[in-house]
Parts: structure tokens; sequence; C-alpha cells
């Protein structure tokens, strides 16, 4: 009868050392989120810098492609390796840390001033999924042992920071419209995740080549299909009303009305106060709905007003009003290529 093996003994407890460094680290990875926090606060302020951004996107992407390659990563460690060799792995994760953490905490505060925040809207999804990678960079454990140990998940990661950079970036490095700035990040995205996540050799190929151009015309086809769900950022609406009523003397905004009687929409208008660096950079477009039917698309008109602030005002066009014009309506503000720069709702109610 064969003899019964024995049970392997239990490993040891770790030791006091590396009990206090996993503290440690959880203690760098607090200090991490509550640094990104307070520059989540001056994030756009960093728009007037926009240049030297976008060299720091290239000089990140050039570290990450080096470091998948040569320096982290399950497929570069030895089991034979030196004191040396791990700390040029770890000075290297932290330097990856710090671009993942600065682009995406720089861009969440950024893409959620441009959202439209209602349950009406589908533009609000990229902020919070920002600010979920803007977290994870800055827990080390989790960032050193779990992302950075696959490849794909960090090129995937890094994929959705070049994005939102890209089309953030590009109004005001290159004075493009939104639309414009969507298209060059998405066609430039998929060949940078692939040549982070496969070789230079097997991208290269035909078989390769094509996955990579099939893909960049899916996201292409995604963004163009789907701009009206991506925000304009960094253009933001943070104030916008529906007024009637005679024109005020000097009326910079409507009156904020959010109930109307059916027979006092006289002079029915709408305003958006917009923000953007650098100005506006294409024509916008009112377009109201009543009842969740869109009854007028109308070209506001820039009012002048005190500030640096962009103020456009449009008119209800009369010869549009439904017969029975009670019931839900809403105001909603598009940029000249579809994508939704916010909206405000309102009632018309019969009158008593």
């Amino acid at each position: 009868m064969a003899e019964e093996v024995a049970d392997a003994p239990p490993d040891p407890p770790p030791s006091l050392l590396r009990r206090v460094l996993r503290k440690i680290w959880w203690l760098h990875s607090t200090v991490a989120l509550a640094f990104g926090g307070v520059a989540m606060l001056f994030a756009r302020a960093g728009l007037a810098h926009a240049d030297k951004v976008m060299i720091a996107l290239l000089a990140s992407w050039l570290l990450l492609f080096v470091a998948l390659r040569f320096i982290v990563g399950p497929s570069n460690r030895r089991d034979d390796e030196g004191f040396a060799r791990k700390g040029i792995r770890v000075a290297t994760n932290y330097v990856i840390k710090q671009f993942y953490q600065q682009m995406f905490f720089f861009l969440t505060p950024i893409y959620a001033s441009s959202a439209t925040w209602s349950f009406a809207s589908r533009n609000w999804w990229l902020a919070p999924v920002l600010l979920v990678c803007a977290v994870l960079s800055t827990m080390d454990l989790v960032f050193d042992h779990f992302v950075m140990e696959r490849r794909w998940l960090a090129s995937a990661m890094y994929g959705v920071a070049m994005f939102a950079l890209l089309n953030v970036l590009m109004p005001l490095v290159a004075d493009c419209d939104h639309l414009a700035a969507l298209i060059i990040a998405a066609a430039a995205t998929p060949a940078s995740v692939a040549l982070l996540s496969f070789s230079v050799r097997s991208v290269l190929s035909p078989q390769g080549a094509l996955l990579t151009l099939g893909m960049t015309g899916a996201l292409l086809a995604a963004v163009w299909t789907g701009r009206v769900v991506i925000p304009p950022a960094p253009l933001a609406m943070p104030e916008t009303a529906v007024g009637h009523g005679t024109l005020g003397s000097y009326e910079c905004m409507p009156s904020s009305s959010h109930q109307l009687r059916d027979d006092q929409l006289d002079g029915l208008r709408c305003g958006s106060l917009l923000r953007e660096p650098g100005g506006l950079k294409e024509p916008i477009e009112h377009v109201w709905f009543h009842r969740g039917t869109e009854v007028a698309r109308v070209a506001p008109e820039r009012v002048s007003c005190d500030g640096d602030v962009l103020v456009y005002r449009s008119v209800f066009p009369p010869d549009k009003l439904p017969a029975k014009p009670d019931g839900a309506w809403t105001c909603e503000t598009f940029t000249l290529g579809g994508q939704l720069v916010g909206s405000r709702a309102f009632v018309v109610r019969p009158k008593p």
C-alpha cells in the first residue's frame, strides 16, 4: 500500500518588515489619492498649457512602450535577478503610475464639467470611468501586482486615457472643432494600444495590420454614431435658462422659468452660458423638444454680456408652436457636429 503523502507545511507568516512595507504602500496610496483630489481642483488651469500636456502624453507612451517590453511584467522577471534590476522595475512602475494618475485626475473634472448630469442625458458616463481608473492608479498594491502584470489591461487603461486626452487637447493645440478631435482620437488610439499590447512585428504583419485597421474602423464608426454620448470637452455649459415675455433692456440670460402657462409663450427663448479655453471652436444650435419629439432647430445668436463668458440665445419660432403646447419641453444645446453640450427642461401647463 502506497504511503500517504504528508501535507505540505503551511507558509510561514509574513515578516515584520513585509507587514510594515505593505502598510507603507497603503499609506502612500492614500496620500496619492488625496493629492489627486487636490489636483482635480486645478485641472482646468492646466488647459492653458495644452502643448506641454501633449508632450507629456507622448513621453508617457514611449516610457510605457519600453517598460512593458523590457522592464515590467511577468515575461521580464527572472528568478535570479539582482537588487538593481528589482529597483529599476519598482522605479519604472512608480513613474508609470504617476503618468496614469496625472492623466486621469486631470481628465476627470474636465469631462465632469462638460457632461450633462441628468437622468435624460447619456453623456455623463465617461467621467465616472475616468475617476475609477484614477483611483485604481493610486492603489499601489493593485496597480503593481494586478494591472502592470497584465499587459493588455495596462494597455487598455492607457488607451482610455489617450482617447480622452486627445479629445480634449486637439481643439486647443490644433484649433479644430470637437468632432474632428473626436475622430483624431478614435483613429490614433487603436494603433497605440496595439503597439503596447503586442510586438511591433505582430502589429505590422498582414494579419496584425488588418486587425488594427479593423479595430480603428470599428472605433471610428462607434464614435461617429455615438458622438451624442461623448461630451465635447473642454467645452462646458455651467448655466442654461428658459424664459418668455418681453425681452429686457439689459437681459443677458433669460429669466429662469421651470413652469409656463400655455397662453404666455410669447417670446419663448433659451439661453446657454458657455465656457471654453481659447473661445468657442464651432457653432452651436438649440434643439427644442416637446414631449420627446423635436419641433424646432434654431441657430442661436451671440449676446454681448459682461465678463469673459459666452452667451448664446435663441427665440422659439412662433409658427412651429404645437396646437396643444402643454406638456414636457426641453431646450438642448448641441455642437454643430452633433455632441450634446447641455439641456434645460421645463413644463407648459394649461391656463387655469
